[in-house]
């Protein structure tokens, strides 16, 4: 606490000299600021880089996070898809075909987002996921809580949760093991252990030991021995260990708003400027849209009733989720966590309390990025400054509406302010290499 104090008043100080901020007799930051907005300020920049995540062993590999790149883009594993291609609608292919979805099909472009579904407030894998296609950049800055429910308490175990889910991959982990012994074997090997079965190649002698495609609960993986599942369990940990090392290098640092605390006085405008003191004082933004990657990363009930093609609308959010967190093999307690004793789960449990509540977006690139909230529903950041400006909807959202979620009673002008410094968040693209399909010759 005292360093990060510290490094405030190092910055107000700096600031105050080069934009005649501040000073002893009691003048403003930048003529606009008061010191208590300035240390706020001081609080969400600059980006560090993500937190360590002890239960992947594999997050700082290098060679783990270049097979994970190459994982990002594998489709081979894909089961068939439940939804075609209806000509309108950006589907991967026709009804029954297999081998069509990757995670990039759903995170494109320079900030790995949803370019292709139709409409496009909810993704199109398999079939219709009733989600908007969140961002991969910064992605490994949401710790521990993934998914806008926090379904999930790792980057790891969020990688892999869409491969035996029915309208993401419809696959099993049967299929991902195949998929990685008859494409991936060497890499693979060279990074985990044990080797991955050679019972898995089709030619074996011993191929009946691992089904083509089987899954916890159908008969085929019911028929195989406890070791061979363990066996294909671990590797599907591991593919999700790969890639979440990948993810891990998606960082957007450097953003203006983070030249600008820095010193840099005209690296953003005054209108930004004045949207900057309105977030962090009359609009109240950074109650919850705190650290520097702009959450704090909790769970909040913002009063927003769920519409929109393909999208379910009376979902609870948070309490939908805490069975499967649980419940799942692969959570942070779990005996495939590289250190099950973080504690995460502590003190987790499913009350009603936690209806309607939904975790805190981060808002870097966030101009880069829509459409918004967890439905899509709303395609422009102006859409989203007013339903915060009106204090959320009046009716039909799940759950109680949290009390910090009133009017704010901004005027046309201030919203504008605010959409205006929201823009300075757009930090440096990631590298085209890291973004680029290593699978293609």
């Amino acid at each position: 606490m005292l360093k990060k104090t510290a490094m405030i008043a190092i910055l107000g100080v700096a600031f105050a000299c080069a934009c005649n901020g501040e000073s002893e007799d009691g003048e403003l930051v930048d003529g606009i600021f008061t010191e208590e907005e300035w240390a706020k300020i001081g609080e969400l920049s600059p980006l560090e880089d993500p937190p360590p995540d002890p239960t992947n062993r594999y997050e700082d590999d290098p060679a783990a996070a270049a097979f994970g790149q190459k994982l990002f883009f594998e489709t081979a594993y894909a089961g068939p898809l439940m939804i075609g291609d209806d000509g309108s609608n950006g589907g991967l292919g026709d009804a029954g075909e297999t081998g069509k979805v990757s995670c990039a099909s759903c995170h494109e472009g320079p900030w790995l987002i949803d370019l292709r579904s139709t409409p496009n407030n909810a993704a199109l894998g398999a079939g219709w996921i009733p989600r908007n296609s969140a961002s991969m950049i910064n992605v490994a800055y949401y710790a521990p809580w993934i998914e806008n429910n926090g379904l999930l308490d790792s980057l790891w175990s969020e990688s892999i949760v869409d491969v035996e889910f029915d309208l993401g991959f419809n696959s099993s982990r049967l299929r991902l093991a195949h998929a990685i012994y008859d494409n991936h074997r060497d890499e693979y090997n060279a990074i985990f252990d044990p080797d991955l079965d050679p019972a898995l190649d089709p030619l074996s002698a011993e191929a009946a030991r691992f089904p083509a495609d089987a899954r916890p609960g159908s008969p085929e993986w019911e028929a195989m021995t406890v070791e061979d599942q363990d066996h294909v369990t671990e590797m599907m940990a591991n593919v999700g260990k790969a890639l979440a090392a990948y993810l891990k290098l998606l960082v957007s640092k450097n953003a203006p708003f983070d030249r600008y605390v820095a010193g840099e006085s005209d690296a953003i405008n005054e209108a930004a400027k004045r949207g900057l003191k309105l977030f962090v004082g009359k609009a109240g933004c950074v109650e919850c849209h705190a650290t520097p990657h702009f959450s704090d990363d909790d769970f909040h009930n913002n009063g927003l009733a769920a519409e929109g093609p393909n999208i379910v609308t009376d979902e609870k959010g948070r309490y939908d989720a805490i069975d499967f967190l649980l419940g799942n093999e692969f959570n942070s307690s779990g005996r495939w966590s590289d250190d099950p004793n973080t504690g995460r789960l502590d003190g987790v449990v499913k009350d009603d309390g936690l209806i309607g509540l939904w975790r805190t977006k981060g808002l870097r690139h966030i101009a880069e990025t829509p459409p918004y909230m967890h439905t899509g529903q709303f395609q422009t950041l102006e859409e989203v400054v007013d339903f915060y400006n009106e204090g959320g909807h009046d009716a039909g959202f799940q759950g109680t509406k949290d009390d910090v979620i009133v009017p704010l009673n901004l005027s046309d002008a201030e919203k504008s302010d605010l959409v205006e410094f929201l823009s300075t968040l757009t930090g440096e693209e990631v590298s085209p290499d890291l973004l680029r399909n290593t699978l293609a010759p």
